[in-house]
């Protein structure tokens, strides 16, 4: 009888070390954002805007975003994994295309994306998104803030909060 509590135990464990690694997947967050998202007004409240879109594709192993989808300014991120990475490539209104990795951040409900790498641009001096903050408010509520870099600095920042449209 002893031990079938601690057997218990071992398996309760190991049950939540799963669930755990499930939660701080950052690719299993990016696809639990599926659907359209409007902008909120500065009442916090949900306007006609759609802002982005989240689409699984490739038999799951990738997300597209369509940002600011059917604008002059529209963008498509594609997230993936990379082995144990998670990738995003934004394919930017403004001709260039960096790569950044996802990774959890020190404060739960956020993760980080960090340059890894562009194309299409001939200096890092270039203008170009270099880093990303993504902010889970709930499930259905999402902010994220954008930054630009040029001459190896931060020269814009871009605020977005998004619902999940209904």
């Amino acid at each position: 009888m002893g031990m079938l509590p601690r057997s218990i135990a071992v398996l309760l464990l190991a049950l939540a070390a799963v669930t755990a690694r499930a939660d701080d997947d950052p690719f299993a967050r990016i696809r639990k954002l599926e659907g359209a998202w409007v902008a909120v007004d500065a009442k916090g409240q949900p306007t006609d805007q759609v802002v982005s879109v989240f689409r699984v594709t490739s038999n799951g192993h990738s997300v597209q975003e369509i940002m600011f989808p059917g604008s002059p300014q529209e963008m498509v991120n594609m997230y993936y994994r990379d082995v144990d990475d998670v990738r995003m490539t934004h394919y930017c209104a403004g001709g260039n295309q960096p790569t950044m990795r996802l990774v959890p951040a020190a404060k739960p409900g956020f993760l980080q994306l960090e340059f890894v790498d562009i194309t299409n641009m001939v200096t890092m001096d270039d203008e170009h998104m270099h880093e990303a903050q993504y902010q889970w408010v709930d499930d259905n509520h999402l902010k994220t803030e954008w930054r630009s870099f040029k001459d190896g600095r931060v020269t814009d920042t871009t605020r977005i909060e998004m619902v999940r449209k209904r």
